[in-house]
C-alpha cells in the first residue's frame, strides 16, 4: 500500500485537494498509471470531496513551482482563480521560504497551462495577475461572431430563458448572463445545458449575474466539468470585464458569490485583470493505493 499525503483548502467555499509532487514522481505515475480517480477523490459522500484536485509541481523555468489542476470529473482545466489562491495560501502556509524569510508579505510565480501568473501574498490577502482578458473568439474559443464593445456575444434561448450571453476569456472560456433578479434564474439547469453548448467546442463556465449597484455584483457559477460551485476566480475576472465594457460597473468590483465575495480591478488602461481574496487550510490527511 502507498501512502498519499494531501492537504485540503478552499477559497470562497471553491475545495481543492492539494498534492504536493516535487519531490515524488506520484503526478508521472498518475498520468501513466491511472494511480487513483480523480472523480472518485473529489465525490462528497464516498471521497475526500472537492471540486478539483492541484498537482505541484517543480517548474522547469525559475518559477516557484508548476500547477496542474483537474476538475471533479477528471478533465484538466487551463487555470483556476480560486485554486491559485489556495495553492499560494498552501506554499506560504506549509513551506519554509516565507516562514525562514519572516516575510509578511511574499511574491510567488506559479507556472499554469493558462501561462505564468504571479501572486503577491500580503498581511493575509492575495493578490494576483491574472492576465489579460481574451476577446478573440478563436483564443476563448467560441464560434460565436457577433459583437459588442468588442465582446462576442450571441443570444441564447431554452425554454423561458431568452437572454444576451457575453462570452470572455480568461485562460479558460466563460459564458456570462446579465439577469434582473438570480433567484428567478435556474442556474443549475441552465448551465448544465449551455456548458455543452454548440458554440464553445471545449465547454464553457457559466455565470449568471445580478448588478446590485455600479461596485458589487451578485453571481451565481456553473463551472465546467465541476457543476455547481460556490466560487470561480477566473469567471469573476470575466464578469468585471464584461459589465466594465459594458458600462455597468467601474475600475473596482466587489463580485459576491455563494461562497464569498472577491475584489476585482481592470480598466481599458490595464494589461492585466487583478483578482484579490484569500483562502484558508481546512485540513491535512492522506489516502491510501494499492
Amino acid at each position: 500500500m502507498k501512502e498519499i499525503i494531501f492537504h485540503k483548502y478552499q477559497g470562497n467555499g471553491n475545495d481543492f485537494i492539494i498534492i504536493d509532487s516535487r519531490n515524488s514522481d506520484i503526478y508521472n505515475q498518475y498520468l501513466s498509471h491511472n494511480l487513483f480517480n480523480v472523480n472518485d477523490l473529489c465525490r462528497r459522500n464516498f471521497g475526500i470531496g472537492a471540486d478539483g484536485i492541484i498537482f505541484v509541481l517543480s517548474s522547469k523555468d525559475s518559477n516557484d513551482v508548476k500547477m496542474k489542476i483537474y476538475n471533479s470529473d477528471g478533465s484538466e482545466a487551463e487555470m483556476c482563480g480560486n485554486g491559485i489562491r489556495c495553492l499560494i495560501k498552501y506554499l506560504y502556509n506549509d513551506q519554509d521560504i516565507a516562514k525562514a524569510n519572516k516575510k509578511k508579505n511574499y511574491i510567488y510565480t506559479v507556472e499554469t497551462k493558462a501561462g505564468v501568473k504571479v501572486a503577491n501574498y500580503k498581511n493575509g490577502k492575495i493578490s494576483i495577475k491574472m492576465g489579460a482578458p481574451i476577446l478573440e473568439p478563436k483564443l476563448i474559443p467560441t464560434t460565436i461572431n457577433k459583437f459588442i464593445k468588442n465582446i462576442p456575444y450571441a443570444t441564447f434561448k431554452i425554454n423561458n430563458f431568452n437572454n444576451l450571453g457575453y462570452a470572455i476569456g480568461m485562460g479558460n472560456p466563460h459564458l456570462i448572463f446579465f439577469v434582473d433578479d438570480l433567484s428567478k434564474v435556474n442556474h443549475c439547469e441552465l448551465g448544465a445545458d449551455l456548458e455543452r453548448n454548440i458554440l464553445f467546442p471545449e465547454r464553457t463556465n457559466v455565470h449568471f449575474c445580478q448588478v446590485l449597484n455600479s461596485n458589487n455584483i451578485k453571481v451565481n457559477v456553473w463551472e465546467r466539468g465541476s457543476g455547481e460551485t460556490l466560487a470561480c476566480g477566473t469567471g469573476a475576472c470575466a464578469v468585471h470585464v464584461a459589465a466594465h465594457k459594458l458600462g455597468i460597473c467601474n475600475n473596482k468590483t466587489k463580485i459576491t458569490l455563494p461562497g464569498g465575495s472577491l475584489i476585482i480591478e481592470w480598466n481599458e488602461n490595464y494589461k492585466e485583470v487583478i483578482m484579490i481574496g484569500d483562502a484558508k487550510k481546512v485540513f491535512k490527511g492522506s489516502f491510501f493505493i494499492k
